[in-house]
């Protein structure tokens, strides 16, 4: 109430007492000890707003006061201070419902009476009580503010009450006594005020007094000052509230929770000598504005500063991990500037902090922001830093340059199955560079990025087989490679090139011309197929596809008289092949094939068809050992046979008759060369 109104209720009361004490005068010829006198009570508390209901005891009973104390009072409160005994004031004191739970704000902020012990119990005062005339009857019922104050006379009867007004803080009192003789003093014993242990003397003479009565209360609305928070009705349960280390009732002892960062809390007075404490803890809670945090305010005297701004004890922020860089389970190290270490948990794609994770209770540290968070990660350890501006804050930054690193795992690859061993990863850049990591021993990659970036990483196998280029997708902190048996490809060419010697095996000849050799060259363009899953790979097929170029040997008649006897001409002959293998890769280096090859060989010159004999089918099986040198290129041992050929050649039968023969010819060759895949 502003002080002009209180003013004008004053006033008003006075002459509301003045006038009932002329009334009362003329009204009655009684003695002039006996006249009526008005005691006026200017209740004024240090704080807050004056009471809307209050009630006057006396130790005597009069015509206003028709009830006892003690019908007022409940059972004993279990809290006792230097008081005394105490008790819990009923809500019909003020026409509230029974039964009505009580708050608990660090102290029992619930209406309590707590008479001297050197006056009479309650159950010898007589009591007489009114609700504020100015304020509207709902009103006051729902909020209360229950004065229960004793008048008393020095040196006198007790007080008799004849009638009781309350209006804008000045109680109005009508009492039968001559006030002229009597000293009047008034006290607070209890409801939502602070009992006296002294009493407040009247300030005035003669019949109308007035008493300037100071008032304590016990509980009061203050507010807090929460710095980074916006609170809202939806985050009361997530709300704990302590004060003086007595947790309180968040229901009842929280105001309105608006999302401006201020909340009215119901406080307990604070004795003399007893430095004020409040903390507020908010728990973790779903969605954006959900971070966890801690703070607290210290103050001095009675009550706190209005608004008590609190300082973090503990400091709550997110950090967003990099998509697909970072891995999708884990969270960063963190540590505030002073040392002070975070408690980190995952939570979906963002890591929540506390700092520190548990409160030293008995003696907090105040963090103000703005404050430096170091993070620090292994495997590779990395450390970056970044500025917390205020709590709840989301911070994103990570390692830069080639210090952002992802995972491959390639510990389930085959890497080591003879013809598919894969040796290197080489990774492709959008530049052009090419880095190559690699495999021996290794079951999880480490590749360097220049940036965060979620692009796919372009990437190819190298090892004994070709590999396609391919890209992986980048993936909470995984290259995700996947089977490289996916990229290899099932056909490549290669071309053989080898040089050696042909024995041929004439049969049914003389015996000198029964074995002679050739000079042969071989080439051969194969196309190899080599399944991709690892349990067949040391397996493949190749069509091949050439032949050979040598010498080949004609016995003519004028040749009958050497001796020994060597071919007259050793025309040019081809062998066109065309030839189905398998090839075996036994063992790093060494591979073995085999294949059975058929075709014709004819002379190469038209002109040796007449001594060399025309086109001939040929069967030419055939088995190699490789001896791999690079993985394109290998060095080749062969040995062949070849079915089919006939040699002509002149015998003699008898002694003088010649005759011309074709005489069967298998062949074997040995040739030596290299095989370059491609």
């Amino acid at each position: 109430m502003r002080p002009s109104h209180r003013a004008r209720a004053l006033l008003l009361s006075l002459a509301v007492g003045g006038a009932a004490a002329l009334v009362g005068g003329a009204a009655t010829a009684a003695p002039a000890e006996e006249r009526y006198g008005v005691v006026t009570v200017d209740l004024r508390p240090e704080v807050a707003e004056v009471p809307t209901h209050v009630c006057v005891a006396s130790a005597a009973a009069g015509p206003r006061t028709r009830a006892r104390l003690a019908d007022l009072l409940s059972e004993e409160s279990g809290d006792h201070g230097a008081e005394g005994r105490r008790w819990r004031l009923r809500a019909s004191a003020w026409g509230g419902v029974e039964g009505a739970r009580e708050a608990r704000c660090g102290g029992d902020c619930g209406p309590q009476v707590a008479p001297p012990s050197r006056i009479a119990p309650p159950s010898e005062l007589f009591v007489a009580c009114a609700a504020d005339s100015l304020i509207a009857e709902d009103t006051a019922r729902r909020d209360p503010r229950v004065l229960v104050m004793m008048l008393e006379h020095l040196d006198a009867s007790p007080p008799v009450i004849e009638s009781l007004v309350l209006a804008g803080g000045v109680a109005t009192i009508g009492v039968q006594a001559n006030l002229r003789r009597v000293i009047v003093t008034a006290r607070s014993l209890g409801g939502h005020y602070a009992a006296q242990q002294r009493s407040a003397r009247a300030e005035t003479s003669g019949e109308s007094k007035v008493i300037v009565l100071p008032l304590a209360p016990r509980c009061q609305w203050r507010e807090l000052e929460l710095p980074g928070a916006r609170l809202r009705e939806r985050d009361r349960p997530r709300l704990s509230l302590r004060i003086g280390g007595e947790r309180i009732d968040g229901e009842r002892c929280l105001g309105e929770l608006r999302g401006d960062g201020r909340l009215r809390v119901l406080t307990p007075r604070v004795e003399p000598g007893v430095r004020g404490d409040l903390e507020l803890e908010i728990a973790a809670g779903a969605g954006e504005g959900g971070e966890p945090g801690h703070f607290g305010g210290r103050w001095s005297g009675p009550w706190p500063p209005s608004p008590l701004p609190l300082q973090p004890y503990q400091l709550a922020f997110t950090w967003r991990p990099p998509e697909c860089v970072y891995p999708a389970d884990l969270c960063p190290r963190a540590e505030l500037e002073s040392g002070i270490v975070c408690a980190a948990q995952r939570d979906g794609d963002l890591c929540r902090y506390r700092c520190p994770g548990e409160v030293e209770r008995a003696d907090p540290v105040a963090l103000t922001p703005p404050l430096t968070v170091h993070f620090e990660k292994d495997d590779p350890r990395q450390r970056w830093s970044d500025i917390l501006s205020r709590p709840g804050q989301t911070l994103s930054s990570y390692a830069t340059g080639d210090q952002v690193v992802v995972h491959a795992d390639v510990d389930a690859w085959k890497k080591d199955t003879p013809g598919s061993r894969i040796t290197h990863v080489e990774v492709l850049g959008a530049d052009g560079s090419v880095r190559r990591f690699p495999l021996a021993g290794v079951s999880r990659l480490r590749i360097p990025l220049p940036a965060p970036t979620c692009e796919p990483l372009r990437y190819r196998l190298i090892g004994d087989r070709i590999y396609q280029e391919t890209f992986a997708e980048l993936r909470g902190g995984e290259a995700l490679l996947g089977p490289p048996q996916r990229q290899a490809r099932i056909m490549t060419f290669n071309l053989l090139l080898a040089q050696g010697g042909s024995l041929a095996l004439i049969r049914g000849g003389p015996a000198e011309i029964a074995s002679p050799s050739y000079f042969v060259f071989l080439g051969q363009l194969a196309a190899r197929f080599r399944p991709r899953h690892p349990r067949f790979a040391r397996l493949a097929g190749e069509l091949r596809l050439g032949g050979t170029i040598g010498q080949w040997g004609f016995y003519s008649a004028a040749t009958l008289s050497d001796d020994p006897r060597r071919p007259d001409d050793k025309p040019l002959w081809v062998r066109f092949l065309f030839e189905p293998a398998i090839v075996v890769d036994l063992i790093h280096p060494v591979t073995l094939t085999g294949g059975v090859a058929i075709g014709g060989s004819w002379p190469l010159r038209a002109d040796d068809v007449a001594t060399a004999g025309r086109f001939a089918p040929v069967v030419s099986p055939s088995v190699d050992v490789r001896l791999a040198i690079r993985p394109w290129l290998a060095l080749v041992l062969q040995g062949r046979a070849i079915f089919g050929e006939r040699t002509f050649t002149t015998v003699l039968v008898g002694d003088m008759q010649a005759t011309r023969r074709e005489l069967p010819t298998p062949s074997l060759a040995g040739l030596y060369g290299l095989l370059v895949s491609f």
